[in-house]
């Protein structure tokens, strides 16, 4: 027992004196729920406060003026660290001159238990011999009864009941060394489960924590310092709102103003949780989840908080990222309506070029201009058709490309007017591939941009390409066969082995403006393309990212893609029923079948369609072929409408045409009835060529 648990045993004794010669009960505060004791000289056990009051007043009733204690012993003794016993040895003066109540000693044991934080009296044991001494002789009892006759006839009553109460102080120790054990197997209950709540506690992932009134630690557990890095002194006596960022204090006292007019209003708040970001010691900021408990006093009103604090960062990343990716896919809807539209104003753009065209030599003046105009239409495609790449993904529509020639146009267009030279060596011998050349050139793109940044003071970045014949189970698990290695390698400071692993994950940069999405966006093009895309480096010595695209096995030549680059050459022949929304591409598309020599007939959407050419076949003059647009905004497009046509002549020959080039039936149309596809915008020779190649094809029945 320390010092200050004695002194308040040691006061608590002398108040109870001090009680008793008053005979007033004002130390029953002071008394456990479960009291008991002996009251009535030692004769009476009570179980309840209110009785021990109410027979202890009865002593001395007759005796007006306070009696006088004379305390001659006492002993305090620790039983555990929450229960302790007092006993006291005292005479009992009366308040007449000369006169004790006994030369014996009086005896008051008292039992003391530690409750919450303040001791209580839970046992109270007396015994008083009742006659008058005088100088140290027996007084006659009959003075006694003169003087008090509820004494006198007492004396007989204790003297018979001795033997009882003998009885009754054997039964009342039995009692109170039952209670005795019974309150020391609470207390080893007690300490066993403060430890096993410790242990919880200092051992838990989550910071255990208590404030006061005025928002200042108490108490942290030992988790804050391997979460934050703060030792427990650090913390405890200071504010909470020294740990949060500028926000996080807000939120703190918003609910603190919530929580006091809830109390204003009766309304007893509970647990409050919220999400702040908190300081770390090294200057790091984590989130945290903070639940708080109002602490009460026993008039309820709040004098501090506990609760827990749990880390949330990683989940605050990853609901970051899954803004950005609903953000992506906005987007995707937005980027697919614009290039859908852009393409359609480009397509009526380069199909009137691409005509006018069809109208002059060589030599004109205004040849030179038109080209150009068509390539910046091209361009102008290709971004779109970038945009909708990125924000959207889909299917490649491929096509023969030409390695070198798209390589050499990506590294001038991305390095004009950069520190960075390009060195392309790339042999004539290098074989075609079947690709997006849409899709190609972003991640060529992407991979020089990577480049450039990683040689701020300039340098070289040489570009080579071979053909591979790989073996089944090779090292990058693609399937045996032909391809294109392709290796662009800078001359940067390198990858740091840790992040090499994670270069191609969605979001990973180390750039502080980086979105992260370039070099992910490449991997992902590169895989649906049936091919691989590789990073190596060494610290101080550059990177080098490898592209494996399968190949066609033969050298590329433009006759592949343009098999009829004389756009007023011979055709079938035959009536075009042409399917399109925007008038401008009607009207362009009609000129131009007229030109080459079939007769057109226009319509807006698929149920126009339908009506045409179900009126064809039954007049017995069919369309040789529809052109179809795949998307027709608030009408049937060319999907729906060639499912239909196909129940009116199974036979039927459409083609599909879309602005959305990413579409899965642009690249795979054979199995939606499509004989053909083309994407938007596209020029008048690749029209034409592709509309005869397929007629001619259907004619001669291959």
């Amino acid at each position: 027992m320390d010092a200050i648990d004695y002194q308040i045993i040691r006061q608590l004794f002398d108040d109870y004196l001090r009680m008793y010669s008053s005979r007033d009960d004002r130390l029953t505060a002071c008394f456990s729920e479960n009291f008991s004791g002996f009251t009535g000289g030692g004769d009476f056990l009570v179980k309840n406060r209110e009785e021990w009051v109410s027979i202890t007043l009865q002593d001395f009733a007759q005796v007006q003026d306070p009696l006088r204690i004379e305390l001659k012993d006492l002993a305090i003794q620790s039983l555990s660290e929450t229960i302790a016993v007092t006993t006291g040895f005292f005479s009992i003066h009366l308040p007449i001159k000369d006169h004790i109540l006994s030369r014996e000693t009086a005896r008051l044991v008292l039992i003391f238990r530690k409750e919450s934080a303040d001791w209580k009296i839970t046992h109270s044991s007396i015994s008083i011999p009742y006659y008058l001494v005088r100088e140290g002789e027996v007084y006659p009892m009959k003075e006694l009864v003169d003087r008090n006759q509820y004494l006198e006839k007492l004396v007989d009553e204790r003297t018979t009941q001795l033997s009882e109460a003998n009885v009754k102080l054997q039964q009342t120790n039995e009692e109170l060394a039952r209670l005795i054990a019974e309150l020391q197997q609470t207390d080893e209950t007690l300490r066993e489960r403060e430890t096993h709540y410790r242990l919880l506690t200092e051992n838990a992932s989550d910071v255990v924590w208590k404030v006061d009134s005025e928002y200042r630690f108490t108490y942290i557990s030992p988790a804050d310092e391997r979460l934050r890095g703060y030792r427990a002194d650090e913390v405890i006596g200071r504010q909470v709102f020294e740990w949060f960022d500028e926000e996080g204090i807000s939120t703190i006292k918003k609910l603190a103003r919530q929580r006091e007019e809830a109390e204003q209003h009766g309304i007893r708040s509970g647990v409050a949780t919220f999400e702040a970001r908190h300081r770390c010691k090294d200057g790091r900021w984590i989130w945290g989840e903070v639940s708080a408990t109002p602490e009460r006093n026993a008039d309820g009103t709040i004098n501090g908080f506990y609760g827990i604090t749990r880390e949330i960062t990683e989940r605050k990343e990853h609901e970051k990222e899954l803004l950005k990716m609903e953000k992506l896919e906005s987007l995707g809807a937005l980027a697919g309506g614009i290039a859908h539209d852009f393409n359609n104003i480009l397509t009526g753009i380069m199909g009137n070029i691409s005509f006018a065209q069809m109208f002059l030599d060589d030599n004109h003046k205004a040849s030179k201009p038109l080209a150009e105009a068509e390539r910046a239409s091209v361009r102008a495609g290709e971004l779109a058709h970038q945009l909708l790449t990125f924000a959207r993904g889909g299917e490649p529509v491929k096509k023969l490309v030409s390695l070198n020639q798209l390589v050499n146009e990506t590294v001038t267009f991305v390095l004009r007017g950069s520190n960075v030279k390009g060195c392309i060596e790339i042999p004539d011998s290098i074989h075609a591939v079947e690709a997006d050349e849409g899709q190609m050139n972003q991640v060529f793109h992407n991979i020089i941009i990577n480049a450039t940044q990683a040689m701020p003071d300039g340098g070289t970045l040489t570009v080579t390409a071979r053909n591979e014949t790989l073996p089944e189970g090779n090292p990058i698990n693609l399937p045996g066969g032909r391809y294109v290695r392709l290796a662009f390698s800078d001359q940067g400071n390198g990858i740091p082995d840790e992040n090499l692993n994670r270069i191609f994950d969605p979001y990973f940069t180390t750039k502080a403006s980086g979105k992260g999405l370039g070099l992910a966006s490449a991997h992902s093009i590169v895989t649906r393309h049936g091919g691989h895309i590789g990073v190596s480096s060494e610290t101080g010595n550059g990177t080098t990212f490898t592209i494996h695209l399968p190949s066609t096995g033969e050298t590329y030549s433009p006759e592949q893609t343009d098999p009829t680059s004389q756009t007023d050459a011979r055709h079938p022949g035959g009536a075009i029923l042409v399917m399109d929304d925007e008038m401008v591409i009607r009207e362009m598309t009609s000129e131009l079948l007229n030109y080459l020599g079939y007769t057109a007939t226009t319509c807006e959407d698929g149920t126009e369609a339908i009506a045409h050419y179900k009126a064809a076949v039954d007049s017995g003059l069919p369309y040789s072929a529809v052109i179809m647009d795949l998307t027709i905004p608030g009408g049937m497009g060319g999907k729906d409408a060639a499912q239909q046509i196909l129940t009116i002549d199974p036979k039927a020959c459409m083609i599909v045409s879309s602005g959305y080039s990413d579409d899965p039936i642009m690249s795979d149309y054979r199995p939606y009835g499509f004989s053909g596809a083309i994407t938007k915008p596209y020029k008048m020779a690749e029209f034409g060529s592709m509309l005869s190649s397929i007629l001619s094809k259907r004619q001669t029945g291959r």
